[in-house]
């Protein structure tokens, strides 16, 4: 009796040590997958590098194309232009800006990509007509209003494009059935003091950054047209021009009764501006907006009440529809949510395994790791080739589908194997419509990791008890 009470108690601490051997062979693993984690967000921060570096690429790419196409264009809409000096007894000079009383704006657009290596561009061709009225009354009572002196003699009818390489052919401008030659030599204040204010004038201020570009380059032309106080009268223009521009197209309508048309063969535009449409309608190939704007001045004295008109412009984006680089980055940050609960996966997996004798070792974790890395740069290089839901698509299988066959032949368990597999089909998936509901992405996502959490703290207890 005393011999196998002597044999018992040594056989119990022997038990005890092989339990805290234990113990701490899975602490120090749990730590070690940790840092792996952590290691892992080192190539990921390279991979937001090179998105950015990619992207700008495709920018500059962009840059060269639309430098000789056209750059983004602004139409602003005639203008009566008459010399004025505010004092008589000085040189001084400036201009008084007579708005239309109605304006009719159509513009269609001929929309394209023009292609290089493998970036693409969309550019446009603006088959534009102006038509509108100056009244005889409303320049009478302008011009009674004004204090100092005016040349009718040299009255110039004047309006302007963004970026003088758009136009295409020689702009047809008529008054009163008349037809005028059009110059360029009156001084570009006229758009630059437009552009000016675009930086300035929110909420539209990040859009027309990118928009005017040079601000302060525009094609502004005008044609003289003398008057007489003795032989004046209404005042009514046609103006037909064809502009060449890419990404981004509006029309600045200047009149107290405007209205703009612009339509294309687009499927995905953007209404920006001051204004959204009064109406519009967009189909699966193209698109209609109309715009009817108000101006309450007839007449705006030198150039720096200029900026005052901005509030009627409005302009249309013509972007492609997916920004495979902004949707790469945005699922570039989703990457340590993938790689913590594929790991954390994989590691219940092992030990729910112990029971048969198996076991995961740390470079299969690194492996995996490393491929769920390679995700985002097999995503990168195909998004530029097919657009982003395709190279996703082929990413996610290849991944997938690569982890599933070296898992199946670690554990030699084809229902762990097929285990795996769902998992990160699942969770692709879910990030993939993260991506594509922006709104309400913070509360799905918020639920979706509750619910993970809850399902890996029922695992976890089960595996433990087993």
């Amino acid at each position: 009796m005393e011999v196998n009470q002597t044999t018992e108690m040594s056989t119990n601490p022997n038990g005890g040590d092989k339990k805290s051997t234990g113990s701490i062979s899975f602490v120090i693993k749990t730590l070690i997958i940790g840092l792996l984690c952590l290691l892992l967000l080192i190539p990921l921060a390279f991979l937001n590098g090179l998105v950015d570096s990619r992207k700008r690429e495709g920018e500059k790419v962009t840059s060269e194309i639309t430098s000789r196409w056209g750059k983004s264009q602004n139409l602003m809409t005639p203008l009566l232009a008459i010399p004025y000096k505010p004092n008589p007894a000085k040189a001084e000079e400036t201009y008084l800006y007579l708005i239309p009383n109605e304006v009719t704006a159509t513009a269609t657009l001929e929309i394209e990509n023009r292609h290089r290596s493998i970036y693409q561009v969309p550019v446009y061709t603006a088959h534009t007509e102006v038509k509108g009225t100056w009244l005889k009354q409303d320049i009478q009572q302008a011009l009674s209003e004004v204090k100092g002196s005016y040349d009718l003699s040299r009255a110039e009818i004047c309006y302007s494009i963004s970026d003088p390489t758009g136009y295409k052919d020689r702009c047809q401008l008529q008054v009163n059935g008349q037809a005028l030659k059009v110059k360029t030599e009156m001084a570009l204040t006229l758009v630059s003091y437009i552009d000016d204010d675009v930086y300035n004038t929110p909420p539209c201020v990040v859009a027309f950054n990118e928009y005017v570009g040079e601000g302060g380059e525009g094609g502004a032309q005008s044609a003289s047209y003398p008057l007489t106080e003795e032989e004046l009268s209404d005042l009514s223009f046609q103006l037909k021009l064809e502009i060449a521009g890419s990404k981004y197209f509006g029309i600045l309508a200047n009149a107290n009764n405007a209205t703009t048309l612009i339509k294309g063969n687009w499927p995905d535009p953007s209404f920006q501006g001051k204004r959204l449409p009064t109406d519009y309608q967009i189909s699966k190939n193209d698109f209609e907006a109309t715009w009817n704007t108000f101006y309450e001045e007839s007449c705006i004295i030198g150039d720096e009440a200029l900026p005052s008109l901005y509030k009627n412009s409005h302009f249309i984006s013509f972007l492609n529809p997916a920004d495979h680089y902004a949707q790469t980055s945005r699922s570039v940050s989703y990457g340590i949510l993938i790689i913590v609960l594929t790991l954390l996966s994989v590691f219940l997996m092992e030990l729910w395994l112990r029971q048969k004798g198996r076991s995961i070792n740390i470079l299969h974790y690194l492996l995996t790791g490393i491929s769920l890395v390679l995700f985002y740069t097999l995503l990168l290089s195909f998004s530029e080739l097919i657009g982003f839901r395709w190279a996703y698509l082929i990413a996610s299988i290849m991944t997938v589908g690569l982890n599933t066959i070296y898992f199946r032949l670690i554990l030699k368990d084809r229902k762990m194997a097929a285990l795996l597999c769902g998992i990160m089909t699942l969770l692709y998936l879910t990030v993939f419509v993260l991506l594509q509901i922006k709104v309400y992405a913070l509360l799905i996502g918020s639920l979706v990791l509750f619910i993970i959490l809850a399902i890996v703290m029922y695992t976890s207890v089960k595996v433990m008890h087993d």
